[in-house]
């Protein structure tokens, strides 16, 4: 879906006086104007957005009451996106993907014309700035700014529509998926060496964490999980295979076989992911039935970071849920709250799920 198409539906609960249904959440936040003085202010937002599942600051829209009232001059339409993006990156690290723009909403409001009341349309200035979820999380303050009261190595992560310092909890998990993602890349990389006809070296760079292969492609990993992987493999240790630099490296041989297993992260379940589907239910305070539902309809059984299954016999399982899953559901349902058409979409989908699988 479209940045603008999100925007306008979250503002499109408005009722005849211009107030909305739609609350500031983990992915929303209202701003009544756009002031260039307030850059570090939207850039602590938009950092916290990027370290969570990315979010909108929308303006032109007053928060309490939540209110359309446009924007009233043009200083976002003359936002200098070059200036803007270097300001931010300038106060936060890695760099932040963003995107903005801007619309007129047309809003229905009553009028008193003497002799009748009716309605009238009254077009509102509003714009909006979305901050991509980041691959390189966590984005960090590279340097303090006294009027946000951010120091140099803060870490900002977005909590049930606030921005703020980031917990212990969600570091670990941050942390926790950086290193997953190095080992699947390490995997996948051994993978191709293993496989070619071409060439069967790979050099492991211990002094600037790189795998360097014939190919072009330079790797970046954790030398703790280089040493899982390669420890299942012949390597000689050469003191300056480098002959240039005289860099001490690892020189990969022989056949590494990646059907064995590999060692993975120590992770409690019951600490990352501590919730079985009826607790769950009963936290988001929704039916078993519709959480089914929204658990098949978003696919969170394939990714990890949402759900596992924990065996608990020979022949039995449970499935549990993290902290992150219950965030993703509850944004969902707040959503889905105004939207009843769509909630009936994901429930019919659900209903009718065996009988696509045929079709296909």
């Amino acid at each position: 879906m479209r940045h603008e198409e999100v925007v306008r539906r979250t503002l499109s609960s408005a009722d005849a006086v211009g107030k909305i249904k739609s609350r500031e959440s983990n992915t929303i936040e209202f701003k009544e104007s756009f002031n260039k003085s307030s850059t570090a202010k939207y850039a602590k937002t938009m950092a916290a957005y990027a370290n969570n599942r990315g979010g909108y600051i929308i303006f032109g829209v007053k928060d309490n009451p939540r209110e359309v009232v446009g924007l009233k001059n043009t200083n976002f339409e003359n936002l200098n996106q070059e200036q803007f993006t270097e300001a931010i990156n300038s106060l936060f690290s890695p760099a932040i993907d963003w995107e903005c723009g801007s619309f007129v909403l047309q809003i229905k409001c009553s009028a008193d014309t003497g002799d009748e009341t009716g309605t009238v349309l009254i077009e509102k200035k509003i714009g909006w700035i979305y901050a991509e979820e980041s691959e390189q999380k966590p984005i960090m303050a590279q340097k303090a700014n006294d009027g946000e009261k951010i120091a140099s190595g803060d870490v900002y992560y977005r909590y049930r529509a606030r921005s703020q310092k980031i917990k212990h909890a969600e570091m670990n998990r941050i942390i926790g998926e950086r290193l997953a993602r190095e080992r699947e890349g390490l995997l996948k990389l051994l993978e191709i060496i293993r496989k070619s006809e071409t060439a069967s070296l790979g050099i492991v760079n211990y002094n600037n964490g790189k795998i360097t292969t014939p190919y072009g492609v330079d790797v970046a990993f954790d030398r703790k999980l280089v040493t899982q992987v390669l420890k299942k493999a012949k390597f000689i240790k050469e003191g300056s295979f480098h002959e240039t630099e005289g860099i001490p490296v690892i020189k990969v041989t022989g056949n590494i076989d990646l059907a064995e297993e590999i060692p993975v992260l120590d992770m409690d379940p019951n600490k990352s992911h501590p919730y079985i589907q009826k607790e769950l239910a009963e936290k988001l305070s929704v039916s078993a039935q519709d959480l089914y539902a929204l658990i098949w309809y978003y696919k969170m059984k394939e990714a990890k970071k949402y759900h596992i299954e924990v065996t608990t016999s020979k022949s039995g399982s449970v499935h549990k849920f993290s902290d992150f899953a219950f965030q993703f559901l509850e944004e969902k349902l707040q959503e889905l709250e105004t939207n009843a058409e769509e909630f009936n979409k994901v429930r019919m989908a659900y209903k009718g799920r065996n009988s696509q699988a045929v079709d296909c």
